[in-house]
């Protein structure tokens, strides 16, 4: 373009030298000549000033442009091992985004221990995906992520119409008083679903083999150790020989076995310090090491009792997640914690109906509610290493975008779905794809981690009046059922699995987040997002972690007591060793800080349930 530009440049200028220079001396004959002439340079500055503007009309266009240079690779980094997404790096969605904004995706994963030390050290990929209460202090400070409110201007378009609340309260709250944009949370959305999904996090359960022996219906730890008794009689390997175990564990994302899998039963969910957790319903945390009915006690019961029933697999304390999913996609573990967890079974046997799913018992069901500011815990910043600043806002900005969130969910526009009568219509090809499941609908992208996404699916794209996932509605949800969600929908008399969720929280069998938003007004739902997150400290950091490694450390004592004595004594022991560590006064920091927040914006007054 810029060699087209110079070569007209100079034609244009010998023209308009020559018309000058014999304009005195021409005669009249010549004189039309030279008027041609003129005209003719004239007619090449219009074209040349039309290349000029169109020069810089392609640099302007900086939202939603097909790329017409190769993609630029970006490295994205989460604080999470064993995922899938580099996968299938060509699929659909990915060759959409390489189309629109001329990036490609290269996922780096990580965990706690990982991330501080790429942080000492400081170089760090183009995007981090990290908790602002957590993190943000060490990023901000130590100038390891930029601010984006320039980037913003230039190339954050969709980001500022379409969540200018969320930047509003990320510069008041996640830059360290310097009022800049440095994080984006993902899952933006302020209204609740009108349909229920299928559940994704609970007891994941090998279905096939509870429903062949009835189903039987559990609502604590203990009944749930029964059932998994019950099917390992039935199938003590699986069918090439391997031990099945009624349950199993990972050590390196921290604390988790001991929070999320036992979420259904205690109703707690911890959340930027994992020694902080709250039930539905409370407006403050407890902490979970001193709360002797705390996810972390239950949990431990449970898998001593696992243990000393022969049902815990052996090698669930020393596993990484990565081992874990190798087990599960073999078949060796009948209960997980979330469908996510439970590697590629699923894939693996869509055509045979076999698989896991999560059953909607206990008390508290991972589902509903609002998130008016996003998941703070999945933030995105910009790294300042990154050689392609710009092309990162690029993408966030598409991943906010209604466009680029409707890929995300449901795919490519004349692949996976197209316009009938002014409305997105999901293809007949793409719901037998997502029915038959397997590696081939990995491959469309479509069932990549949802927490990519800026925007929630239940956000109504406001041109159709139809949600970004166009999955979301209970007609999608019923004919895309796989022959496993078919056949468990069934059995519980509902068109769909969450269907089938929504009838029991409808009857008051099981509460989620929607249950304790009822009666809350919009303005209310966002005061409760606009509280936040106390940040640990510096001070306390230290003792957090010499906590958190005790928690460990006493969780593989107790796992492993043979007797309800010993587990008691271990139990009394790590009491006093979490007091004497200093977790009081994690307790108190967090307690005050909490209600202070939730002061200082005007929401409930915290509170503990009796």
């Amino acid at each position: 373009m810029f060699k087209l530009f110079r070569k007209m440049f100079i034609l244009a200028s010998c023209l308009l030298n020559l018309s000058s220079s014999r304009q005195d001396s021409l005669v009249w004959r010549g004189h039309m000549k030279e008027k041609k002439i003129f005209k003719q340079a004239v007619a090449m500055l219009v074209l040349l000033s039309m290349v000029s503007a169109a020069c810089s009309s392609e640099g302007m266009t900086k939202n939603h442009q097909s790329s017409r240079e190769e993609a630029v690779t970006l490295k994205l980094l989460v604080i999470e091992t064993g995922i899938k997404w580099n996968v299938y790096p060509d699929h659909a969605v990915a060759q959409e985004i390489a189309k629109k904004v001329g990036v490609k995706l290269e996922f780096v994963e990580s965990d706690d221990a990982n991330f501080n030390v790429l942080l000492a050290g400081g170089d760090l990929p183009d995007i981090i995906r990290a908790e602002p209460a957590k993190y943000g202090k060490q990023l901000i400070e130590g100038g390891l992520i930029v601010p984006m409110d320039d980037l913003l201007q230039d190339y954050g378009h969709d980001i500022m119409t379409n969540v200018p609340t969320v930047i509003e309260y990320s510069r008041e709250s996640w830059s360290e008083g310097r009022n800049k944009l440095f994080f984006l949370p993902p899952q933006v959305q302020s209204e609740p679903s009108r349909t229920y999904p299928p559940l994704t996090v609970g007891p994941t359960m090998r279905w096939d083999y509870y429903k062949e022996i009835g189903a039987p219906e559990f609502n604590t730890p203990d009944q749930l150790l029964d059932v998994l008794e019950q099917i390992i009689h039935n199938h003590p390997e699986t069918e090439d020989g391997k031990k099945i175990y009624g349950v199993s564990m990972w050590q390196d994302w921290g604390l988790f076995p001991y929070t999320v899998p036992f979420a259904w039963y205690t109703m707690q969910a911890t959340n930027n310090s994992e020694l902080m957790a709250r039930k539905l319903g409370e407006t403050q945390y407890r902490n979970i090491l001193t709360d002797e009915n705390s996810t972390y006690w239950v949990a431990a019961d449970f898998y001593n009792k696992a243990n000393r029933r022969g049902l815990l697999d052996p090698d669930a304390l020393t596993m990484k997640h990565n081992d874990y999913l190798a087990k599960a996609s073999a078949g060796q573990i009948l209960v997980g914690p979330a469908t996510w967890a439970m590697g590629d079974f699923n894939s693996n046997h869509a055509k045979d109906g076999k698989g896991y799913i999560v059953l909607p018992t206990g008390k508290r069901a991972w589902s509903g509610g609002v998130n008016p500011l996003g998941w703070s815990g999945k933030s995105y910043a910009i790294s300042k290493a990154s050689r392609h600043p710009e092309k990162a806002m690029e993408l966030l900005n598409y991943l906010y975008s209604y466009e680029g969130a409707r890929t995300m969910y449901s795919g490519v526009e004349g692949v996976h779905w197209e316009m009938a009568s002014g409305k997105p219509q999901i293809k007949e090809e793409t719901y037998e794809l997502r029915k038959a499941g397997s590696v081939e609908w990995e491959k469309t992208g479509l069932a990549m981690d949802l927490n990519l996404i800026g925007l929630g699916g239940a956000v109504r794209d406001p041109k159709t009046n139809t949600p970004l996932d166009l999955f979301m509605t209970n007609e999608a949800l019923a004919r895309s059922n796989s022959e496993l969600e078919q056949d468990f929908s069934d059995f519980y008399g509902g068109l769909h699995p969450g269907d089938v969720l929504s009838k029991r929280v409808a009857a008051g069998e099981l509460e989620d987040s929607n249950t304790t938003n009822k009666g809350l007004t919009t303005e209310q739902l966002l005061l409760e997002a606009k509280v936040g997150l106390p940040a640990i400290p510096k001070g306390l950091m230290k003792i957090e972690a010499e906590v958190k490694e005790l928690a460990t450390r006493y969780g593989v004592l107790l796992i492993l007591a043979e007797t309800d004595n010993a587990f008691n004594q271990v139990k009394a022991e790590a009491l006093k060793a979490f007091k004497d560590a200093g977790v009081d006064q994690i307790t108190e920091f967090y307690t005050r800080d909490y209600a202070a927040r939730r002061e200082a914006v005007g929401a409930m007054p915290a509170k503990l349930n009796e």
